[in-house]
């Protein structure tokens, strides 16, 4: 039963990724803005990341530290990506 809730949170997660995913490719198709495609791609690699972990959590439930890591390493990707996107925005 726990894991239903995974599901559903993990889904909300990739659900509105992908509508932040949305709006800042649609901006970056309009400026050309470099700084918004990073920062369409940082919000994918967070959005993936959760998913694929609920994924793999899914596929190998005896076993907890392998989803933790790809979601944790994907989100810290996801936030450097957006850290120097809004870094590069400011130059």
């Amino acid at each position: 039963m726990d894991a239903i809730y995974l599901d559903v949170a993990q889904a909300l997660v990739l659900i509105a990724g992908g509508v932040v995913v949305y709006y800042a490719s649609r901006s970056y198709a309009r400026t050309k803005s470099q700084a918004m495609f990073l920062l369409a791609l940082g919000f994918a690699c967070v959005a993936v990341g959760a998913a694929a972990a609920g994924i793999i959590y899914n596929f190998n439930t005896n076993d907890l530290s392998t989803p933790i890591t790809v979601q944790a390493y994907s989100q810290a990707l996801g936030f450097l990506i957006i850290v120097y996107s809004l870094a590069k925005a400011k130059s």
